[in-house]
């Protein structure tokens, strides 16, 4: 059997591992994000993204488009010799914040510039327009009216989308620093329109002016970027070599990615993705959320079928630069099992892991995509965003596949560090089989099976020396064949060998089903009278794993509630209970306190009477847990969870999902979110005159 000991070792005269990746919370997955409140929401996709990344203007173009048009000097002798560029005597006789006028009439001189190089461009796909009062359409229910677009000319009759937006354009006169952070506010909400909106956007662009300073802003899921203001006056031809380069690229050049196209079905938005040399068509999107953060995996899954018309999951995604793709992952973790286990072994681990059809990095152009490669030198240095809105504005659409859970946006800053951006890799990743997350399971049998068959798929991965690090109740899926059901464990892309001697940047946690050590980031159960003096780096370790499966399981037995509901049932109970075992983000000490006193929070006594008892085993699988903790590091600040004690903190966890799955697994139990659940109770007892209202 393969040695099962993560181990830190004692004395100075080992290397050290280094630390483990440090998680980072997704502000664009709290609750008030997906209200819908566009203050809300812009709030928090400003707290997601953070800082940007500010280069000299000359450096970003040439990062974007190459080396300079040697053609200046003669598109600007024509802009003269046609009248559009005569500051002295026309639209600019005074700098714009000492105008009179509007903004859109004070940078009309501007708008006329840039459209006159594009129209002189031969063969250009796109046009620049003044859109002060055109909301750009929005399958999300977005109100952000840019005030100017770069757009693609072959725009659809029903007008402009943010799919058509090349470049979107945001001005003020005046130059004083609200405006600043209110064009950057702007901006950054435009970028993220384009982003989560379009499937095909690799990367964005847009353009922010106050007063004559204008920059160039370039949003990829690995970092935004800004250049250094220009002076539009005294600088003309930096602006012209933009606009004529905007004018002059292709949609590949813009952002757009050559390996998918739209196309409409039932009036339904849907894309053909050409992967591994085959096209599969997409039938529907399956979940969204992982795109609504602009720095990030940008993650979006759609169910689709192949040209032979079998079905299969797509998964676009970007990973850091020095992680290994998901297929490749899980190829190893099956390599391992069957060099260290035996090929029978490897056989029926497979039956618990979701199956990779293929996979590969997406190429544009010939190269391998990946975000702009930008270098912290001269003129360069990261600057804060605002994080406090200045507009509220109407509701936008959630996206799809969110966890559900009662974690309003945090306040302040996130307490997590993080580090400068790491270059991003596109791939794809197309499964064979389709399932249901255990998120949304609705047969407590399910959920219970589900939970069962990942903890088996959790043990092959420890005997081999492998850590998921990612457990969540959207990681793992319920899939049914031929009238069985399994379930299997996906997700990979944050699994690695417990003895790996990579650290890398950053990574997304999922923070409701995160072991409260790996919240916290230092180990919490170590013995009371420990005087080692020493501090080693932390490090998750299988019992983590563990941990977070535990949380995942309290998260379903503690959102439902039987249906039809349990006699007497306390639902608010319930509630209080839930929120205080899955706090908001500000208020997460509670969690290690739910953890170790599990029955203080009356988590024994709030679950519905029809499977409360038969569930009991799961809540007290933590005491066990805590009881591995204390084991694995009692030696401090040695860290050992040695084969035995793996093998006995399975043996419980399996115990405690496959006894209670057996007590129920005829009952029929059905399950309800139970928000749906008091809302249905609150409206049972109001007045027939009143229920009216919720109609």
């Amino acid at each position: 059997m393969a040695n099962t000991s993560p181990c830190t070792p004692p004395s100075k005269s080992h290397p050290r591992l280094p630390p483990d990746t440090v998680p980072v919370q997704r502000f664009a997955s709290s609750s008030e994000y997906r209200s819908g409140d566009l203050s809300l929401g812009r709030k928090a996709v400003l707290k997601d993204v953070e800082k940007y990344f500010q280069v000299p203007f000359a450096n970003l173009i040439h990062s974007l488009f190459g080396s300079l048009p040697s053609n200046v000097a003669q598109i600007r002798q024509n802009l003269v010799e046609d009248g559009i560029l005569n500051f002295d005597s026309d639209g600019f006789q005074v700098a714009p914040d000492q105008s009179n006028l509007s903004e859109s009439n004070t940078f009309q001189p501007l708008v006329d510039i840039a459209s006159k190089i594009f129209s002189r461009t031969p063969d250009s796909k796109f046009s620049f327009v003044s859109t002060p009062s055109t909301t750009p359409q929005s399958e999300r229910r977005d109100t952000a009216r840019p005030d100017c677009c770069v757009v693609r000319k072959d725009l659809a009759a029903d007008g402009i989308h943010w799919f058509d937006v090349a470049v979107p354009v945001e001005f003020k006169k005046s130059a004083r620093l609200r405006s600043q952070k209110d064009n950057e506010q702007k901006i950054v909400w435009n970028l993220h329109s384009i982003m989560r909106e379009d499937p095909l956007r690799r990367f964005a662009l847009g353009i922010t002016i106050e007063n004559t300073s204008l920059r160039l802003w370039c949003s990829s899921r690995a970092f935004l970027a800004a250049s250094d203001p220009v002076d539009f006056l005294t600088s003309i031809d930096d602006v012209i070599s933009l606009f004529h380069r905007i004018g002059n690229a292709d949609e590949v050049q813009l952002g757009w990615d050559p390996t998918v196209e739209r196309f409409y079905k039932d009036n339904k938005v849907q894309y053909a993705f050409k992967i591994g040399g085959q096209i599969f068509r997409t039938t529907s999107l399956l979940a969204s959320y992982g795109a609504d953060a602009i720095i990030s995996r940008g993650t979006r899954v759609w169910e689709a079928t192949d040209a032979t018309g079998n079905v299969v999951v797509i998964k676009d995604s970007w990973r850091d630069e020095d992680r290994d793709a998901e297929g490749l992952i899980q190829a190893k973790i099956f390599a391992d099992i069957r060099n260290k286990l035996g090929p029978e072994e490897e056989t029926k681990a497979r039956k618990y892991f979701l199956q990779v059809l293929l996979y590969e990095d997406v190429c544009v152009s010939g190269e391998i995509d990946k975000t702009l490669g930008l270098r912290e030198e001269g003129g360069s240095r990261w600057i804060q965003l605002p994080t406090e809105p200045m507009l509220s504005e109407r509701r936008h659409l959630s996206s799809s596949g969110h966890i559900p859970d009662s974690d309003p946006l945090p306040t302040g800053r996130t307490r997590f560090h993080r580090f400068p951006h790491n270059r991003k890799v596109h791939a794809r990743t197309v499964f064979r089989e389709v399932g249901v997350p255990l998120a949304n399971l609705t047969l407590l049998a399910d959920c219970l099976a589900c939970l069962s068959d990942s903890q088996k798929a959790l043990y092959y991965m420890h005997r081999v020396g492998w850590v998921h690090r990612d457990f969540s109740v959207t990681n793992v899926l319920w899939v049914e064949k031929d009238g069985q059901g399994v379930g299997k464990l996906t997700d990979l892309e944050y699994a690695k060998r417990v003895d790996s001697t990579t650290s890398h940047e950053v990574r997304t946690g999922t923070m409701h089903f995160m072991a409260v050590e790996v919240e916290v980031q230092h180990y919490a159960f170590l013995p009371k009278h420990n005087t080692s003096g020493e501090m080693v780096p932390f490090r998750m370790n299988y019992l983590h794993d563990i941990e977070s499966q535990w949380w995942a399981a309290m998260w379903m037995l503690l959102y439902h509630a039987a249906d039809p509901a349990s006699p007497n049932h306390d639902i608010t109970a319930q509630l209080t209970c839930l929120r205080q075992a899955f706090p908001p983000s500000n208020y997460r000490q509670t969690r290690l306190l739910f953890f170790q006193h599990p029955a203080s929070f009356q988590a024994f006594r709030v679950l519905s009477a029809a499977y409360r008892d038969a569930c009991s085993p799961i809540v007290s699988l933590a005491f066990h847990i805590q009881e591995c903790h204390l084991k694995a590091e009692k030696d401090y600040p040695e860290i050992r969870v040695d084969e035995n004690l793996l093998v006995d903190v399975h043996k419980h966890a399996s115990d405690a999902y496959s006894g209670s799955l057996e007590k129920i697994s005829r009952s029929g139990i059905a399950l309800t979110p139970l928000t749906k659940k008091r809302c249905s109770s609150s409206l049972s007892s109001e007045p027939e005159n009143k229920r009216a209202k919720y109609a």
